[in-house]
């Protein structure tokens, strides 16, 4: 089974789109902002800080300024909105 993040590193945004609307329970951090690009580096850098660079990634971050991210993230607003709607 293929995680979230594979079908982002893969550009599968059909396959995401499905892995959302399958009902398994997904927990997604509050998004962040920054001001310049160096603040989202820094961010970025430390992520995976002390994780063992053999164990899979945990977390993933999607970037709006990557053209290839935005239909992830439009994807996940969409999720948000009909889960605050019911």
């Amino acid at each position: 089974m293929k995680s979230l993040m594979n079908f982002v590193i893969d550009g599968d945004i059909e396959g995401f789109k499905e892995y959302l609307d399958s009902g398994d329970t997904i927990y997604f951090n509050e998004s962040e902002c920054f001001d310049t690009e160096a603040e989202a580096f820094a961010y970025c850098a430390d992520i995976d800080y002390g994780v063992d660079e053999r164990a899979p990634a945990e977390r993933y971050p999607l970037r709006s300024s990557e053209e290839t991210d935005l239909p992830f993230i439009e994807a996940i607003k969409l999720l948000m909105i009909l889960h605050t709607k019911f």
